[in-house]
């Protein structure tokens, strides 16, 4: 199974006082109220946790003379003694904490800095290398021709998800965007979602930690 908008759409409109059609068949038929509850619970919940499935490596090869690359869409890993996951030969570069004090300088890179959206290497690379960055990504599924997306928007966009986490991160993101959706803490719905939505949650960080961490998260 694969978790697509559309199944998410119709899943969340079948809920307890849902004001939805739970049969919609197509893109044409989504409220985009519900679209926009179910995105904000997927986004709170995939932000909320360094969840492994959203561990991603980005390859860079160098061209001889050039210092600016495109940079992975995430947030770069850092390792048990704070290096950043930015490795060219298996060895962490160093980040430059002021790249305005840099000489101009070709050879093997070593260190590495951020300007406006490029990630930037010093030395210059003299020669083609391959550098690789380890990092989270912020993409929440992609759509049907491939490409990273992050936000739902159309019926086939689908969220990337383990197969066997996809139950449980699917009752996650339910129960949380009905939770979301009641106005109030008064309403006499608020306990019973926010419950679920805990509960959800919780199952969902345990069983993505893989074998060793079982007892990791109490429930």
């Amino acid at each position: 199974m694969t978790l697509k908008l559309l199944d998410l759409y119709n899943t969340a409109a079948t809920q307890e006082w849902s004001m939805y059609d739970n049969d919609a068949l197509s893109g044409d038929e989504l409220e985009k109220s519900l679209i926009l509850a179910l995105n904000k619970a997927i986004t709170e919940i995939l932000y909320s946790y360094p969840f492994n499935f959203r561990e991603r490596t980005h390859i860079i090869l160098t061209i001889p003379g050039e210092k600016s690359y495109e940079q992975p869409v995430g947030l770069i890993k850092q390792d048990a003694y704070g290096n950043y996951m930015v490795k060219l030969n298996s060895a962490c570069m160093k980040l430059v904490k002021n790249p305005e004090l840099l000489d101009s300088k070709k050879g093997i890179p070593n260190s590495f800095y951020i300007n406006k959206d490029k990630i930037n290497f010093y030395p210059v690379p003299a020669e083609q290398s391959i550098i690789t960055i380890d990092y989270t990504t912020l993409a929440i599924g992609e759509n049907s021709e491939g490409d990273e997306i992050f936000a739902l928007k159309d019926e086939d966009d689908t969220i990337n998800v383990p197969a066997h986490l996809e139950e449980l991160f699917k009752n996650a993101v339910i129960a949380r965007a009905m939770l979301n959706s009641i106005s109030a803490e008064s309403d006499e719905n608020y306990s019973a979602y926010k419950k679920q939505s805990e509960t959800a949650y919780r199952l969902l960080v345990k069983y993505s930690k893989g074998v060793g961490h079982e007892k990791a998260v109490k429930i």
